[in-house]
């Protein structure tokens, strides 16, 4: 799956579980969202993340984001060496080891919980529609698909997938918010 695919599953994920629980996450919590949809790629150098932050035309913004580029791309290269691409991060384990210091350091912020959380595990359920599928039982087991033989990543196919999930996250949204709701003028949902 491409990034942009990515970002889509861990908004539509995010609004999904805050639903489930009942929690109106505040809008600053959805981008959080979609960079932990980004995270387990880390594991690649090319990805999003793994390939570090785009250096910004603005001095000021460039002088913020080199460093966190420069962790990205050096943990991008340590994953990538020690366990390779679509192991660890792709795996029940890597989502386990991830939730641990949220749940321990973010008690404080359950949406922000709900949001990363979220939006690590629908990376993972993503990618498990797809040819390659996940290690999902990593080290241990074989690879999982949720479709047989999946779909392939980057085709008409993922689009489409893309954009039903997209027209979720949007009902999920509206359904979450009166703000939004009254914004768009839409009746209250039945």
């Amino acid at each position: 799956m491409n990034a942009t695919t990515h970002a889509v599953f861990g908004v539509a994920a995010f609004a999904g579980a805050s639903l489930f629980v009942g929690v109106e996450p505040p809008v600053w919590t959805y981008p959080a969202a979609v960079v932990a949809a980004w995270l387990p790629d880390a594991d690649n150098p090319r990805s999003r993340l793994g390939n570090g932050l785009s250096k910004m035309k603005n001095p000021l913004l460039n002088a913020i984001t080199r460093p966190i580029s420069w962790l990205l791309q050096t943990a991008s290269f340590i994953l990538v060496r020690a366990v390779g691409h679509r192991t660890l991060t792709h795996s029940l384990l890597g989502l386990f080891l991830f939730a641990l210091p949220i749940y321990f350091f973010l008690g404080a912020f359950p949406a922000l919980q709900i949001a990363l959380m979220s939006g690590a595990a629908s990376h993972i359920v993503a990618d498990a529609l797809n040819t390659r599928g996940v290690p999902l039982l990593w080290p241990l087991g074989p690879t999982f698909r949720i479709i047989p033989g999946g779909f392939k990543s980057g085709g008409v196919i993922e689009l489409a997938v893309a954009i039903c999930v997209m027209a979720a996250a949007g009902y999920a949204i509206y359904l979450l918010h009166p703000l939004v709701r009254t914004t768009i003028g839409l009746v209250q949902p039945i």
